[in-house]
């Protein structure tokens, strides 16, 4: 497994996919579905650096591509940090999908109506890593089910607008040395 650690000067979420199926009833209402069980994230990064810094990096983006899929830890960017809603429940369901894939088990807290539950188990990954949770009780009375965790993205590098860099900083005083930036969009990809 190939592993590049670097620091970007900014990771900026762009937008979230989310589409939706629309299929026309009588009358002209619409029915609507969701396209996909979890909305996907795109992301923008720039990473200062001399050039020679940046060459692993730039050959991990050539090998990627836009068809091999890497993974993005976010560099603190797409971890969720304040309980969100992942369910409601209705008195019949034990198993949610979680809004996100490749969730991490270790760090993960569930909380039923706000209050901290250990009444649930992983689902979907490999014991490390997991995309949807089974409760040991069915709960019913519309209770709120959230969680806070940490995750990776599965991501490819957008061929579209294709990686760049960019000179930042030229210092005359120190032999002509360069600073550059790296800029690439990331696009998650369902798995």
């Amino acid at each position: 497994m190939l592993t590049v650690i670097a620091s970007p000067t900014h990771v900026i979420p762009l937008r979230s996919e989310a589409p939706t199926l629309k299929d026309e009833l009588a009358g002209g209402a619409l029915s609507l579905r969701r396209r996909w069980t979890r909305v996907l994230k795109r992301w923008e990064l720039a990473f200062p650096g001399r050039a020679e810094q940046l060459d692993q990096l730039g050959g991990l983006l050539d090998f990627a591509q836009g068809d091999t899929p890497i993974f993005f830890d976010g560099a603190g960017m797409i971890e969720v940090t304040e309980p969100i809603l992942i369910g409601i429940a209705d008195g019949t369901t034990t198993d949610f999908n979680l809004p996100h894939r490749n969730v991490y088990v270790a760090t993960t807290v569930v909380y039923i109506n706000g209050a901290p539950t250990n009444l649930w188990a992983p689902l979907g990954g490999d014991g490390i890593l997991m995309d949807k949770i089974r409760f040991s009780i069915v709960m019913g009375g519309m209770a709120q089910l959230k969680a806070k965790y940490r995750r990776k993205a599965k991501v490819v590098v957008e061929t579209e607008q294709s990686w760049q860099l960019d000179r930042v900083l030229r210092n005359q005083t120190n032999n002509g040395k360069s600073i550059y930036q790296l800029r690439v969009m990331l696009s998650e990809v369902p798995n």
